[in-house]
């Protein structure tokens, strides 16, 4: 292998530095030099570092050829060829934080410790909210959730897995000992400055146990109801509801939809300082100053309807529920509105005609459910177009008939795919939506036990748009796709 000493030792190509963005090569301690015929050459650090060789062969797409340079050298042709106001530049890792706060750190040694922290930085830098550690018959799969969609990420040999599955499970202070049953911890750390909440589970498989890692900031990012993605008729609607004096709001959608973040927001937007909120969660996501936060525990007997039941004796003037999932809750819900409260909580369907039916498919009384919901926000996440690689299409003619645009005159857009969005061509989220507000013809519709395609009738003769109308609105404005608007939105009619 060659053996680099200086930074004047590289043949340094300007191709090749666009291949790599740099924030990548000071995580990975790789310089691209050059790349020929699908070939990148590049000098690393520790190029017998299988894992890193194995991504920045995925976010190249080119077989990767390392040369053997010292970390210093590394470091300063970094600092030397990759522009200082490259938006896409991190700090010199030195800077980010002191060594003793960092979370996990690439590390030199090999087995289960440098593998599992090795994945976690990997997954933090590259915004994974999920690690799934799977055995496959003569390998071990990692894969990574980053923007809603699962991506292959590295490929461990099978004998690796009983040792990073221990090592998960000592970080978790689980049972290292048990490998028939389910379990799950967390356990927390820090990276960059920011702390990090993992949420470990573990299932064992008929090829050995399976593991998921979430990731989730301890501090996030509160987002604003502004920032959702609603359109501006529906950000005015949404408003004026959250001012309510009473009412039940619904949000819907699968897991992971987005439906806790626009709950939050919602809240964050109330006035806090003269009502009493109190919100009861499985488990607590966000931290809200001047707002009461309790933790369902099943185990002991908290569960969400007994929870609610005591909140009721602390005077709130604000609710919200994390997820209505049985009748007893349902019924505390209803009961709480129709006291005067204003209830804000998550339920699963698909749409938001389905809330009501869903609710009355439970045991609610459908006159109460009428009486008392006000609104459901149903909502799915897409996923955002790569700034860095955004370019004009022309999608398919199949496509576009498909979704009756087929005689539509306008600019398309998608992205290329580059280094920042791993190839994929999108980078970041942003919801679509569906606001279904209970006026008075849906009401008669609800007591009369009508039909989510009965309702999704009345809903559509009012003007109601629904998550597909949302998500080409969204397509219109540059901001996604219809190839994602078709993956991520599906709507009866």
């Amino acid at each position: 292998m060659e053996e680099i000493f200086s930074e004047h030792d590289l043949e340094v190509r300007e191709d090749a530095l666009t291949l790599v963005p740099r924030r990548v090569a000071e995580r990975l301690k790789v310089f691209p030099m050059r790349e020929e015929n699908g070939v990148l050459h590049v000098a690393m650090a520790e190029p017998e570092n299988l894992l890193a060789l194995d991504e920045l062969s995925r976010i190249t797409r080119c077989k990767i050829r390392p040369a053997r340079a010292s970390a210093e050298v590394v470091r300063r042709s970094i600092l030397r060829y990759y522009s200082e106001d490259d938006e896409r530049a991190l700090a010199p890792r030195e800077t980010q934080a002191p060594q003793a706060e960092r979370f996990v750190q690439l590390v030199t040694e090999p087995g289960a410790v440098g593998i599992v922290d090795n994945l976690l930085e990997a997954a933090i830098l590259e915004r994974a909210t999920d690690i799934h550690i799977e055995p496959c018959p003569n390998k071990v799969l990692v894969r990574m959730r980053v923007d809603g969609v699962m991506y292959d990420h590295a490929e461990l040999p099978m004998e690796a897995l009983s040792s990073v599955i221990s090592r998960v499970k000592i970080l978790s202070k689980m049972d290292i000992a048990e490998r028939r049953l389910p379990q799950d911890g967390r356990f927390e750390g820090k990276f960059g400055g920011q702390t990090f909440d993992v949420r470990v589970s573990t299932v064992p498989s008929v090829l050995g146990e399976n593991a998921v890692l979430r990731i989730l900031p301890k501090t996030p990012t509160m987002m604003r109801l502004a920032d959702l993605g609603l359109g501006e008729k529906q950000l005015v609607h949404v408003e004026e509801l959250i001012q309510r004096p009473h009412g039940m709001i619904l949000a819907t959608g699968p897991t992971g939809c987005g439906k806790t973040t626009t709950l939050y927001a919602s809240l964050r937007k109330v006035d806090r300082a003269r009502k009493n909120v109190i919100t009861i969660e499985e488990p607590v996501e966000y931290m809200l100053p001047r707002v009461t936060q309790i933790q369902v525990h099943p185990d002991i007997g908290l569960t969400f309807a007994r929870g609610l039941r005591h909140i009721l004796r602390q005077d709130p003037d604000i609710l919200m529920v994390g997820e209505i999932r049985d009748l007893e809750t349902v019924q505390m819900a209803i009961q709480s509105s129709l006291t005067g409260h204003l209830v804000f909580s998550t339920v699963h369907c698909n749409d938001a005609v389905g809330a009501p039916v869903r609710l009355v498919d439970m045991g609610a009384e459908p006159f109460l459910v009428a009486s008392t919901l006000s609104a459901v926000i149903a909502q799915r996440l897409l996923r955002r177009i790569c700034v860095n690689c955004k370019v004009e299409y022309q999608p398919g003619e199949e496509i576009l008939k498909r979704l009756g645009l087929e005689n539509e005159r306008q600019t398309f857009y998608r992205g290329r795919g580059c280094g920042e969005c791993r190839g994929t061509g999108y980078r970041g989220q942003i919801g679509v939506f569906e606001l279904l507000v209970i006026d008075d013809d849906l009401r008669a519709a609800i007591v009369n036990k009508a039909s989510a395609s009965e309702l999704r009738r009345i809903a559509r003769a009012t003007g109601v748009e629904n998550l597909m109308d949302d998500g080409i609105a969204k397509v219109r404005q540059g901001v996604t796709t219809l190839e994602e608007v078709l993956r991520a939105v599906f709507v009866e009619e």
